[in-house]
């Protein structure tokens, strides 16, 4: 089931008997909910603020209704492009996508919002829809200009930390990234343990007002799974492609960051939130001139 408001700050709400999406197309496309029916626990992270009701391109991501699933693309951080045509052009604080108009078609079973880049000639589009206990979100990008374009993406999820979670990657060889400060951290570790004493899979456990991010040094090759002890559920990502590889980016924000307590496992096409960086070192996606990409990402409840 699939219904429809009108107007920017009007939602889409999408529902099965496993759960329950809502969806603002005009703001950036953000699923602002992802509610499992099992026991009504809203998955994703969400605070008090007014719903925006004009668009917010090239702002401060923090200084926004940063709550639920964004896309971040094409990048995270603000960045310059490196290479031509784009040269020095830089993207915005998370990227475009959030802060423009997008075009919104209801499916049968979910909903595809279509963005167009500003700085960058690009399609984005993202087909979502819920598939028995799902979220599938099907991805298409179509570069519009005959050089070869690249970019990171990041599937954008903030998770509520409201019950005890349990981050399960596997033995996967990290990268540090930053702080909650944005202060820049080298070197890698093992999963879980970004130092002695810091178990980045239990979240709840960790020192209060602290923040990290890292990126998992190789691609994904299997899922990232999320435990709720308490609630008996699980939530599982899963990332597909073909043409793109991705890795896992993971943020844990104890209150570091803005004094909110959030934590999110993100597909993304690159090692590093800046578009230079992930360019760099060779792990930003690439699309062809006047090429397509797809990859797919399923957010199963269990």
């Amino acid at each position: 089931m699939c219904g429809m408001e009108a107007g920017m700050n009007r939602s889409v709400t999408m529902e099965n008997d496993a759960l329950r999406v809502q969806v603002y197309p005009q703001i950036g496309g953000k699923v602002a909910s992802i509610v499992d029916k099992a026991d009504g626990y809203e998955l994703l992270f969400n605070f008090p603020d007014e719903i925006p009701t004009t668009h917010v391109y090239d702002s401060p991501y923090g200084e926004h209704w940063f709550a639920g699933w964004d896309e971040c693309f094409p990048s995270v951080a603000p960045s310059p492009y490196v290479g031509h045509p784009y040269d020095g052009i830089v993207s915005p604080d998370h990227g475009e996508l959030w802060g423009l108009p997008t075009t919104a078609v209801p499916t049968k079973d979910g909903i595809t919002t279509v963005w167009h880049g500003l700085r960058f000639g690009y399609r984005f589009v993202r087909k979502l829809f819920i598939e028995e206990s799902s979220v599938v979100a099907q991805y298409t990008l179509v570069n519009l200009s005959p050089f070869p374009f690249r970019f990171v993406w990041a599937m954008h999820a903030l998770m509520s930390a409201k019950s005890p979670a349990e981050i399960e990657l596997g033995t996967v060889t990290m990268r540090r990234s930053h702080l909650a400060n944005e202060q820049p951290v080298e070197g890698t570790f093992t999963w879980p343990y970004w130092t002695e004493g810091v178990d980045l899979s239990q979240p709840a456990k960790l020192m209060a007002d602290h923040g990290w991010k890292s990126f998992s040094q190789q691609p994904i090759d299997h899922e990232a799974v999320i435990k709720y002890p308490a609630r008996n559920r699980s939530v599982r990502i899963a990332y597909a492609s073909e043409q793109v590889p991705a890795y896992w980016g993971v943020w844990v924000n104890t209150g570091g960051w803005l004094h909110h307590q959030h934590f999110a496992i993100e597909p993304t096409t690159g090692r590093a939130d800046q578009l230079d960086r992930a360019i760099r070192d060779g792990s930003a996606g690439q699309v062809e001139p006047s090429g397509t990409v797809e990859w797919l990402v399923r957010f199963s409840v269990s």
